[in-house]
């Protein structure tokens, strides 16, 4: 019996070779370069096969236009909503194409390896059209595994399963909605708004994941152009504590300005400041009055005082979109470097399948075999050991499961990794022994005390025991020491000032915000957030300072000039991508059809089409207000970008997502929840005090008093 098998890159090939040959194999070049095909005797049922393991590089065909008959300048954007596509072998892949072929057509299995995930069923499928039209009998065959371990190959080597067409069908949809909606807006922005542009060559590519994730930079960037400061008062109190005095026995009330404790502070008085409960009002007479209220009766009574053994829970186990947002936060490496390291630690076959879903470990996981992998790595060898000598305890479970793969975990080492890929592999491997490891322990105190009317509070922590915070040090859990204090306690503030401040406008995006954006809006999968972001920077939409993502100004007059059309749900929000993503949900799960979904999203896009060409000077009018070149290409000097010149039908597939706006008063134009604009001015906001925002307008007593 002879089987090829074909997995999705030339690293995962020589892999699977290696391990299911133990490393005995004969190597033939092809026309590509990068392509191998490995061939060796491998025993299956009790039958031996020859084998034949070859590689691909991503996906091999896709969907197009008739390039004579629906070129750029031959037919109107319209007909491409309803034009006729056809799949053919992608640029540059003919070679591999046809070293598939030719393996093909003496081989009596198809054995597809390509990864477990939606977009690899798509590609076996590829695969699978490739061979059986110049060999219809092949058997085509699954292999199902999450990691390239020795046990995990041998185990999918001997128990194939099925393509699952349902998968298959997904990601058909997808592509073939992506290519007639971003072709058709594309070309209309293109082909309409070129001329106003700095370089009348270039291509306003749209695409329904990229201009929601854009939308978020920009609602973020104009939520801070339009931000107002506003003035807040707060009551401010401290209380300094000597380690002898019961109670409040030696505290006196200066009759001067202030209120002094009548010792000198030195190293046994601890100073415990006090939270007012109404946090701060907007109002200056309101808090004057509140404060002069307590400035005149100024002593302190304990109301409760509350303890409690708490924990500070160990992280769930990793999932792709959190290996993004939190590496990307702890580690400042950009999302879409993170992944691509993933992906070859996974090749190496160091950490498990990159790209899942699930945040909780099946109730058989060998936990210990991958601790034990830990013990001798002179950084955090030392807490598996730890966790092998009886700190263990299970991780949680999330409560996601995509049925495909296991949370990502180590799944070997290497003590020779350095740079980024140790720390992306540390990162991983931390992650995996503190959700093994138990939660971290502390004992916690809540002091409330009243001054006449006014409630305040104050809290203490004593940490007891670390546990996981030892080897993940990416969490911080701090202890805050706080007197002994009783109920009925009374005593005299040291401090009670009426402090001043303004708020502020919230910052701009980082990556890890607008990563965790466009997971809560559900923009894209997690094997398509980080390439969004890049496609927003690459399109010349965006670009990032200093780790903040700044919109350009062509950026802002596209989604503003959108926004200005007033669409019940806007081109430049996450709610239709989202909608389209739970239909390919559906798709997979079997309770939607294919062509169902295909037609239902296509009205709703060609519709928007229409009225976009119908108002189409709002869009050159936003390009008339906002657009500055020259400012574009200052700010987007040093970032990489991406010069099209042409439509490629695989930058047209993105997400989207509402925004999070800083709370302050706003005014001048808003964005709806649905992308219309309005004017507006917003009532009070409640935002946060600037760090520089306090004491320079205060009131009060003490020995801090300013």
């Amino acid at each position: 019996m002879r089987i090829l098998c074909v997995a999705e890159k030339p690293s995962a090939s020589k892999q699977i070779a290696e391990i299911l040959s133990q490393r005995s194999f004969r190597t033939e070049s092809t026309s590509n370069r990068y392509i191998k095909n490995y061939t060796f005797d491998y025993t299956i049922n009790n039958r031996t096969a020859s084998m034949v393991v070859t590689a691909l590089l991503g996906h091999l065909t896709g969907l197009d236009f008739n390039k004579e008959q629906y070129g750029w300048t031959k037919c109107d954007p319209d007909t491409l909503f309803h034009a006729p596509t056809y799949r053919n072998v992608l640029p540059n892949q003919d070679a591999i194409a046809d070293n598939l072929r030719r393996q093909a057509r003496n081989a009596e299995v198809l054995f597809i390896w390509t990864d477990c995930d939606r977009e690899g069923e798509g590609i076996g499928a590829e695969v699978k059209n490739i061979c059986t039209a110049v060999n219809p009998n092949l058997q085509i065959w699954r292999a199902r595994f999450s990691s390239f371990q020795g046990a995990a190959i041998h185990q999918a080597a001997r128990s194939p399963d099925r393509l699952d067409m349902r998968l298959v069908d997904a990601v058909n949809t997808r592509e073939e909605l992506d290519l007639r909606i971003g072709a058709a807006f594309t070309r209309l922005q293109t082909l309409k708004l070129q001329r106003y542009l700095a370089d009348t060559r270039q291509i306003l590519s749209y695409g329904s994941c990229q201009f929601p994730t854009l939308g978020f930079v920009v609602d973020r960037y104009m939520a801070i152009q339009n931000f107002v400061p506003e003035d807040f008062w707060q009551i401010d109190m401290e209380y300094t504590h000597h380690e002898n005095a019961m109670h409040g026995a030696d505290m006196i009330i200066d009759e001067g300005d202030g209120m002094n404790i009548g010792k000198k502070k030195d190293d046994d008085t601890h100073v415990v400041k006090f939270n007012w409960k109404r946090n701060r009002l907007f109002d200056y007479w309101a808090a004057f009055v509140l404060y002069e209220t307590c400035y005149q009766n100024p002593l302190a009574t304990v109301t409760a005082v509350r303890k409690k053994q708490i924990n500070k829970r160990k992280p769930l186990p990793l999932t792709t979109v959190e290996l993004q947002k939190t590496a990307n936060r702890m580690l400042h490496i950009p999302s879409d470097v993170i992944m691509t390291i993933a992906e070859s630690l996974y090749n190496r076959g160091l950490i498990s399948y990159p790209r899942t879903e699930t945040d909780e470990f099946d109730d058989k996981f060998d936990f210990m075999k991958h601790v034990r992998m830990q013990v001798n790595d002179r950084d955090w060898g030392r807490y598996a050991q730890l966790i092998r000598d009886g700190e263990f305890e299970r991780p949680r479970k999330g409560g996601h499961n995509d049925k495909a793969h296991p949370p990502i975990h180590p799944t070997g080492y290497d003590q020779s990794l350095s740079g980024t890929d140790r720390k992306v592999y540390e990162f991983i491997a931390r992650r995996f022994l503190a959700s093994c490891w138990k939660d971290a322990l502390g004992f916690e105190t809540v002091v409330e005390a009243r001054i006449m009317n006014e409630d305040f509070d104050a809290r203490g922590l004593i940490v007891l025991e670390r546990n996981y915070l030892e080897v993940y040090t990416y969490d911080k859990w701090k202890g805050n020491y706080l007197p002994d204090f009783e109920q009925g306690d009374q005593f005299m503030p040291s401090s009670l000032l009426l402090n001043s401040g303004t708020t502020t406008a919230p910052s701009l995006l980082k990556e890890y915000d607008l990563i965790a954006l466009m997971e809560k809006n559900e923009i894209g999968t997690d094997a398509t957030i980080a390439d969004h972001i890049k496609k927003i920077q690459d399109r010349m939409y965006a670009y990032k300072e200093n780790e903040y993502f700044h919109p350009t100004t062509l950026g802002i007059a596209l989604i503003l000039g959108y926004d200005e059309i007033g669409f019940e749900t806007s081109l430049s929000k996450p709610f239709l991508r989202r909608e389209m993503e739970a239909d390919l949900k559906r798709i997979c799960q079997g309770t939607m059809d294919k062509a169902h979904v295909i037609q239902q999203s296509l009205e709703k896009y060609r519709s928007m089409y229409g009225r976009t060409l119908n108002e189409l000077n709002k869009l050159v009018g936003s390009l008339r207000t906002h657009y500055r070149p020259d400012q574009d290409s200052r700010n987007s000097a040093n970032s990489h970008r991406g010069s099209p010149s042409g439509f490629n039908n695989n930058d047209d597939s993105d997400t989207y997502s509402t925004s999070t706006r800083g709370r302050g008063r706003g005014r001048g134009r808003a964005r709806s929840a649905s992308g219309a604009t309005r004017t507006s001015r917003g009532g009070r906001g409640r935002g946060r005090p600037s760090s520089s925002s306090s004491s320079n307008r205060s009131r009060g007593r003490g020995a801090n008093n300013s």
